[in-house]
């Protein structure tokens, strides 16, 4: 059976690297012209890592990742209030990895080429549409310029293809765009010295406001430094968030040059008057 799957991030290459493993003929379409280590840090729970193990990535993912030991909760002032542990130090059969979203995306890109071979990853090719006839399903791409990239018919098309998937707007086109939360997210990987056990998750503050961070790299850690994603929300609502935001870039702005004014009689200038800024709120 052939299968082609739209999409080579996380989720595409789980599913061509598992369905290769029980026998069937796969082919993966990435719509970037290149696939390369983005993003920033992500979990994987001990049934993922269960998966991936079962797939030959376990080593990898051990040599790359941190082996999360706790999770850590604290309060806004940073006073810890409770600690659960995670994956082995739990019980579980398997870790929970702690890893940058990059270097997962390259481990299952490396597994897949020598797996499936390279020309069955074939980047550059986004779908655009599909048709089905009888047993078969004929699948179109276009290349990062818009131009037709040609076609491809297989029994099954998995779609993996992101947010904007175009096999979710053929089904439901009229759903319209994503609906926000009503949460603003600020994420971002700092390189630092390590924190309590050195394989500790803080999460300090509560759903509506709360800042997370965690270690996501071994090197770094068998260098005695530590690569530590973070993450900080807050649930405004979008007119409040958009007020805040206007509010301090109003703040923030540099003050315009002062204005002279010349005496009404005698032509003297009066001096400028530097005018106070209130801090950002």
């Amino acid at each position: 059976m052939k299968i082609a799957i739209a999409g080579a991030g996380i989720g595409g290459l789980s599913a061509a690297l598992a369905l290769h493993a029980r026998g069937f003929d796969v082919t993966v379409f990435e719509a970037a012209p290149q696939i390369g280590p983005l993003g920033v840090g992500i979990n994987l729970l001990p049934h993922a890592v269960g998966v991936l193990s079962g797939l030959g990535l376990g080593d990898a993912l051990a040599a790359t990742a941190i082996e999360t030991k706790e999770l850590v909760f604290m309060n806004r002032f940073g006073r810890e209030i409770l600690t659960d542990a995670r994956g082995i130090a739990a019980g579980y059969a398997h870790p929970q990895f702690s890893i940058h979203r990059g270097e997962l995306q390259m481990i299952l890109l490396a597994a897949a080429n020598r797996a499936l071979g390279a020309d069955r990853i074939r980047p550059g090719h986004r779908l655009a549409t599909f048709s089905q006839s009888g047993a078969s399903v004929e699948s179109r791409f276009v290349d990062p310029r818009g131009a037709a990239a040609g076609g491809f018919v297989s029994d099954v098309l998995v779609a993996a293809d992101g947010i904007h998937s175009a096999v979710r707007a053929h089904f439901h086109p009229d759903e319209g765009m994503p609906k926000w939360n009503g949460i603003t997210m600020w994420r971002g990987v700092t390189e630092g010295n390590p924190f309590l056990s050195g394989r500790s998750m803080v999460w300090a503050g509560w759903s509506a406001q709360k800042f997370v961070c965690y270690p996501i790299s071994r090197p770094h850690a068998d260098r005695g430094r530590s690569l530590i994603n973070w993450i900080a929300d807050l649930r405004t609502g979008s007119t409040e968030m958009l007020r805040r935001q206007l509010a301090h870039a109003q703040e923030s702005a540099p003050p315009a040059p002062p204005r002279r004014r010349a005496a009404a009689k005698s032509g003297r200038r009066r001096p400028a008057v530097a005018r106070r800024r209130r801090p950002p709120p």
